[in-house]
């Protein structure tokens, strides 16, 4: 499973992760680095948090604040993704945007669109995987944000299942980089599918 150059990439792997701490903001390297035991108890009580962010309320970094405003958005174990980034958005007022990530997560909700009968079928992933791509985009349906994501899962044996995320409980982070846009993106309802879709 693993190349014979094993130290060559363990090397590479301590440089790499020391540039990347280099260009992280310290409380994000710090998060990174620490020990299970240490970030949860450094972690924000309940009664830290703002009374309107709830469980599922990510860490989050500012990255870039310009006009496209990008975050990066940290999720713990036991946190519910979709959730978090709902209740993240409209604490920000977020109107557009789009997001990509990784991660690994315990549990997940993910759908396939049968045109057939224009409704979601649910595919019930319960055990744990490896996220090994989450992308979408935030919009707002009537008038409120709404995101539409999917994601690939890695699963033990190696193989691989995706579709349109509901939702996944993480475990032990989920990695998420948000870029934002000050312009409204849209979404009406399709005639056809009865869906939310783009209407740029």
């Amino acid at each position: 499973m693993f190349p014979s150059t094993a130290m060559s990439i363990t090397r590479r792997c301590f440089f790499l992760r020391a540039s990347v701490a280099a260009a992280m903001p310290t409380s994000v390297v710090a998060l990174l680095v620490a020990t299970p035991a240490t970030r949860a108890a450094t972690r924000p009580t309940d009664a830290a948090r703002d009374s309107t962010d709830g469980a599922d309320m990510p860490s989050a970094t500012l990255l870039n604040a310009g006009e496209a405003p990008a975050y990066l958005l940290v999720f713990h174990t036991g946190q519910h993704v979709m959730n978090g980034l709902l209740a993240f958005a409209k604490k920000h007022e977020l109107v557009a945007g789009h997001l990509s990530g990784i991660g690994a997560i315990s549990d997940a909700d993910i759908g396939y669109f049968d045109p057939q009968t224009n409704t979601y079928l649910h595919n019930q992933q319960n055990e744990q995987a490896e996220v090994l791509s989450v992308t979408g985009n935030l919009a707002l349906n009537e008038g409120a944000p709404f995101f539409h994501v999917h994601v690939a899962l890695g699963l033990r044996d190696g193989s691989a299942r995706g579709g349109h995320l509901f939702e996944m409980t993480v475990r032990p982070t989920v990695e998420l980089v948000l870029t934002t846009s000050p312009r409204p993106q849209r979404r009406t309802i399709d005639r056809e599918t009865h869906l939310p879709l783009l209407d740029p």
